[in-house]
């Protein structure tokens, strides 16, 4: 039955489910659409890198937007891989991260903690999961870095580097 007078109910039927497969449509592409969203690349600045045989280490960058600053901390995981495999963790300077995260790491190096072998942290760095404990070095003692993406060996005066302070 049509209220429409002269109306065939088929017709009518039909040309609601195109309006319903439209506006769907329009709507997914709409989503799609705004999961990709260009910007201007940014202005990353370096604050210190580590080298080992001319190949990059670690490097801490940061980047300016407005008020607010990003840091990449970008590290070669060290486990053996067929190829060099690099990850990155960014975070932003809320509630002074950086000096924060700097005095983690060389904490490992107060004599109060240096000879126990238990002390380890574990914290998250921006959206990373990260767990720093100690690790003999070939040159004495150091740190482990550890994410889910890989590890890194670091010595008090790679850190000092790191984090611009040598």
């Amino acid at each position: 039955y049509c209220i429409f007078i002269g109306c065939k109910p088929m017709i009518m039927l039909s040309s609601i489910k195109k309006m319903i497969l439209v506006a769907i449509l329009v709507t997914a592409y709409a989503v799609v659409n705004a999961q990709i969203e260009e910007r201007e690349s940014a202005d990353w600045k370096v604050i210190g890198r580590l080298k080992f045989g001319g190949l990059t280490k670690a490097k801490m960058e940061y980047t300016v937007a407005g008020n607010d600053t990003t840091y990449l901390l970008f590290i070669k995981d060290v486990r053996d891989q067929p190829k060099d495999n690099y990850f990155g963790i960014t975070f932003k300077s809320v509630d002074g991260t950086y000096e924060k995260l700097y005095t983690l790491l060389k904490s490992f190096f107060l004599p109060e903690n240096k000879k126990d072998r238990k002390y380890s942290r574990t914290f998250n760095l921006g959206k990373t999961g990260v767990h720093v404990q100690h690790y003999q070095l070939i040159t004495g003692r150091g740190i482990m870095f550890s994410t889910t993406e890989g590890h890194t060996y670091w010595s008090s005066k790679d850190i000092d580097k790191l984090f611009g302070k040598d």
